[in-house]
């Protein structure tokens, strides 16, 4: 009367179903900390002048996920803040702005 599942196979059955769902959670959380840190480590390395390129090529190289991000957030001039929690990153030309190099102006877009 009180069991949960009908017999072992569905128990079996519903663990797994649960677990797999677990699994991919915690792969994409890994890539977004992972992500987040490496921003964190762009802008720690800010007093180095590097060039838009140069600063997509560090990501990339140092195994940034390009795909993976929490949200994107267009700004007025039409560009666009590619965040990873809150730190990030913005799209020019064929490289990137570290998002720290301009908080002063952007922070202030961003809704709350």
């Amino acid at each position: 009367m009180d069991k949960k599942f009908c017999n072992d196979v569905c128990r079996v059955r519903n663990h797994r179903r649960i677990s797999d769902r677990a699994k991919t959670v915690k792969r994409v959380e890994k890539v977004l900390i992972r992500n987040r840190s490496l921003l964190v480590s762009l802008k720690h390395r800010a007093e180095i002048k590097m060039t838009e390129e140069g600063r997509f090529v560090w990501l990339r190289r140092n195994g940034f996920d390009f795909n993976f991000h929490t949200h994107v957030q267009p700004l007025e001039d039409g560009r666009l803040a590619i965040m990873c929690f809150e730190e990030g990153y913005i799209l020019h030309g064929e490289g990137l702005i570290s998002w720290s190099d301009m908080p002063e102006k952007l922070l202030s877009r961003l809704p709350l």
